[in-house]
């Protein structure tokens, strides 16, 4: 009997030879002993929709404004290693406190995947890992239940001290969350350092700041943090919308694309550009914005 190729079936068979082929050519650049330079990147709409759908020839990558090949693409929902910062200063609030643990728990429970593996630390005047990795939600929960008010905000502190950890993730998609109602306060780590650290990661930078009526929000500088990691800096009016909030965290980490390609230059500890580019009009595209060849790692 002759097989009818239905166009579900010729998409799918499509599909499963564009990953195959990537995956063999990766593989080959690897066994080269060539770098690879990771890239998460994240497609929108002028509404701020997330776009899925897209495939490899709709990419463009320039490093230091150069084109190069793109060697390893995945448009799947792959799995994320998220360490999540939760501010617990002195401005926060049992009822504040309270509302932050209600959207984390439904974040990790109900909208993360069951493979996602998370972290917590939580921050004041000092920052204390709450919860190594792990996969157990149940665990994580007993941990944010554990946090407790302290006085003092040292943001970059925080982030600086949870980079290192979030490079041992188990997944190749790594990302860090802050949830702060506060500005920095009490940081050793000055804003200009912390930057050049975060260039020598592939860490995504997440901040949910929640704007409340005693506290204000510097969101400048949290962008600054955020933005050229390919991560972003959302403003919350009150912890009440921290839930719709990390929502559509979720939907954007479930929809962003996966690219390597081969690190061009030589490992000279310089800082190289990317740049990312859609073949689609209309659309914004995130991605981290350069990264330093050969440099140390991260929160050194």
């Amino acid at each position: 009997m002759r097989t009818r190729y239905t166009p579900f079936r010729v998409a799918v068979f499509v599909g499963l030879v564009t990953a195959a082929t990537s995956l063999l050519r990766a593989q080959e650049v690897f066994r080269s002993g060539v770098d690879l330079v990771s890239v998460t990147v994240t497609v929108a709409d002028d509404k701020g929709r997330f776009i899925s759908g897209l495939h490899r020839e709709d990419f463009t990558v320039l490093d230091d404004g150069k084109p190069q090949e793109i060697v390893s693409f995945d448009a799947r929902r792959v799995p994320v290693s998220l360490g999540i910062l939760l501010d617990v200063s002195g401005s926060m609030s049992p009822d504040k406190l309270a509302a932050a643990r209600a959207a984390i728990n439904r974040f990790s429970y109900d909208l993360l995947d069951k493979d996602d593996e998370l972290f917590l630390t939580t921050f004041a005047a000092r920052s204390t890992l709450r919860q190594p990795w792990t996969k157990d939600r149940d665990t994580l929960g007993r941990a944010l239940d554990r946090a407790r008010s302290a006085a003092g905000t040292s943001i970059y502190d925080a982030v600086r001290s949870a980079l290192p950890v979030a490079a041992t993730g188990l997944h190749d998609k790594k990302a860090l969350l802050i949830v702060s109602d506060g500005d920095d306060q009490n940081s050793r780590t000055p804003l200009k350092l912390l930057q050049e650290i975060i260039r020598s990661s592939e860490v995504l930078v997440y901040a949910l700041g929640v704007e409340a009526s005693d506290e204000h929000i510097n969101a400048k500088n949290l962008r600054k943090i955020t933005d050229s990691t390919g991560g972003r800096t959302e403003i919350v009016k009150g912890f009440l919308n921290l839930q719709s909030a990390t929502a559509k965290l979720a939907e954007e980490l479930n929809k962003q694309y996966l690219i390597a390609y081969a690190m061009p230059h030589a490992k000279d500890g310089a800082t190289h550009s990317i740049k990312v580019q859609v073949r689609k009009r209309g659309v914004t595209v995130r991605s981290r914005a350069g990264y330093l060849a050969g440099a140390a790692p991260a929160g050194s």
